[in-house]
């Protein structure tokens, strides 16, 4: 069977594959049958052990969704676009007994590209740091900057039929 899209009474668009449908959100594709394993996961992971990872692309494609999986408590998730973590990263409180970090719209802040140099020099050998945001995040690597060296960027794109596809028939846990 082929996927599909059909509009709900809300308006919201839910793509149909076989047995399993899903939802789009706000924070990117909830699934109501199963969690999926992006294509980008693999080359993630690998980057973290030696640099900042920057994830870019359109909105609702799933960034913050994708950056947060790696995160084992909320409190390790900062976004520019809250007004707490806001002052917290203005102030440059970023760091906590935690190995890993997701900054979210960071590139927002004016001096974000001096905050993230700081940060990494002083922690890369302990704390993983994750940056998604819009697709101007892109705009703002390709300059020559001082983050150069210090972070490999990927572009996120919307769940694929083909990743639907891989991530199998949905186990009993999920359902």
């Amino acid at each position: 069977p082929h996927p599909r899209f059909e509009f709900s009474d809300n308006s919201l668009p839910i793509l149909y594959h076989d047995r399993m449908q899903l939802t789009a959100f706000y924070h990117g594709i909830e699934c109501s049958t199963m969690h999926f394993i992006r294509y980008l996961n693999n080359q993630v992971q690998q980057d973290l052990k030696e640099r900042m990872v920057f994830i870019g692309g359109p909105r609702q494609v799933g960034k913050t969704t994708f950056a947060k999986s790696f995160l084992s408590e909320e409190s390790q998730y900062l976004t520019w676009d809250d007004l707490k973590d806001r002052k917290l990263i203005q102030k440059h409180e970023l760091v906590s007994s935690s190995d890993i970090i997701a900054l979210d719209e960071i590139h927002k802040y004016s001096r974000w590209r001096g905050l993230l140099k700081g940060l990494y020099d002083k922690h890369k050998d302990h704390l993983k740091i994750i940056v998604t945001g819009s697709a101007r995040l892109d705009y703002f690597r390709r300059g020559g900057d001082s983050l150069f060296g210090r972070y490999h960027y990927f572009r996120m794109h919307p769940l694929t039929a083909t990743e639907i596809a891989q991530n199998g028939e949905p186990q009993e846990q999920d359902v």
